[in-house]
């Protein structure tokens, strides 16, 4: 189902489901990540449920922050629901680009780091996220992927993400808002690059994560597409 209009990265609240129809092979990218046949193939055949909570950071911190000149530091919380008996884990992002040590259930022990971004009109005339990569192999294509310019097969068939007007104004010039995460491995070698965000997939608007994992020098790109649960629909998940 599509996502409201009001749902933004500045208003991240609500629950979406995975549509393996629509999102890129999870098996290149789990297998990347140095997960075992038998957990990507129970993986590719469960349910992910995302249920997200934004909120601003205390206000003493916001008032520092901002009187550092620093952009407003936002707190994000991501419960992943995973059927077949699988135990999902909840992320807690704060957007202020420092890294944090997380225990995630599947992929063991990793720190992250996650920032809000702002994006600019390119020559082409669309608003791409402004993207200062840390994954440091083929920097251009990762690039032009992951900021929405083409499809994780290198085709210039996407329409790239959309642009929420009157949004991100308090994180400095420019247009839109998009969140950038990096996480490394501290149990394996693998690093998982996204850029998070909203595109119109056959008409309908899309939560989507643009995904590069990396490891030992080799990488793979992935476009996971999510659609929106609908309050009144959200029964059967585990409540928020």
């Amino acid at each position: 189902m599509t996502t409201p209009t009001d749902i933004t990265l500045a208003n991240y609240n609500g629950s979406w489901v995975m549509d393996r129809t629509l999102s890129d092979p999870t098996d290149p990218v789990l297998a990347m990540q140095g997960l075992s046949w038998f957990m990507r193939t129970t993986l590719a055949w469960v349910t992910v449920t995302l249920n997200t909570k934004q909120y601003a950071s205390e206000e003493a911190a916001a008032a520092a922050a901002a009187a550092a000149g620093d952009n407003p530091v936002q707190h994000i919380d991501v419960e992943n629901i995973v059927t077949g008996g699988i135990q999902g884990s909840t992320e807690r992002r704060i957007t202020d680009w420092k890294k944090r040590q997380h225990t995630d259930n599947i992929f063991g022990r990793v720190e992250g780091q996650t920032r809000l971004l702002r994006g600019v009109k390119g020559a082409d005339g669309r608003v791409r996220p402004v993207v200062s990569l840390c994954t440091k192999l083929d920097e251009a294509k990762i690039a032009r992927f992951l900021r929405g310019e083409v499809l994780a097969d290198g085709s210039g068939e996407a329409e790239g993400f959309l642009v929420d007007d009157g949004v991100g104004g308090e994180y400095g010039e420019g247009e839109g808002l998009w969140l950038q995460s990096y996480v490394e491995s501290l149990d394996s070698s693998w690093t998982a690059e996204q850029i998070w965000g909203f595109e119109m997939i056959n008409g309908v608007r899309y939560h989507t994560r643009r995904v590069v994992i990396a490891n030992k020098g080799d990488f793979v790109l992935a476009r996971l597409v999510y659609s929106w649960v609908p309050p009144e629909d959200d029964s059967a998940l585990a409540e928020y």
